[in-house]
């Protein structure tokens, strides 16, 4: 006389093993895809502040280049998610080409301004390989400094 088993075998046992797999695997996808977002966005809206605040500073007094770098630069590190990337700026005139920090300190007064601030942003998404992307913001200035 044989003992029955206490539990039966079948053959679809290991179904429930792969999709409870598969959906482990979309919602880690999802919630740190959504995380890395979120720190994109907060990154940009920092960058974006500190750029505006950054062209003030310059319209009013276009020698302070590195006090204006160093605002951007501190606005994108206390941003709530906690980046630390380097920012870099350029300044540009009103047609965009690329101007030096010396041509806007020998602007005189009402020269139109672009400054472009850039911070490199790596979002790290399990299971997606993608590589850094920048994200850039630009802002108009007019130099209010009289000579």
């Amino acid at each position: 006389m044989s003992t029955p088993s206490l539990v039966p075998k079948s053959r679809n046992s290991g179904q429930a093993v792969v999709e409870a797999l598969l959906v482990v695997m979309l919602m880690a996808l999802l919630i740190f895809g959504g995380i890395q977002l979120s720190q994109g966005v907060a990154i940009r809206q920092a960058l974006d502040s500190g750029a505006g605040a950054g062209v003030r500073a310059l319209s009013l007094d276009p020698t302070q280049w590195g006090f204006a770098g160093n605002i951007v630069q501190q606005s994108v590190n206390q941003n709530v998610m906690g980046s630390t990337a380097p920012v870099t700026i350029n300044v540009y005139d009103a047609s965009g080409n690329l101007r030096s920090a010396a041509w806007l300190s020998a602007s005189t007064f009402g020269t139109s301004f672009i400054l472009e601030a850039s911070v490199p942003f790596d979002a790290d998404i399990p299971f997606l390989s993608n590589g850094p992307i920048t994200i850039q913001v630009r802002h108009w200035g007019i130099v209010e400094r009289y000579p």
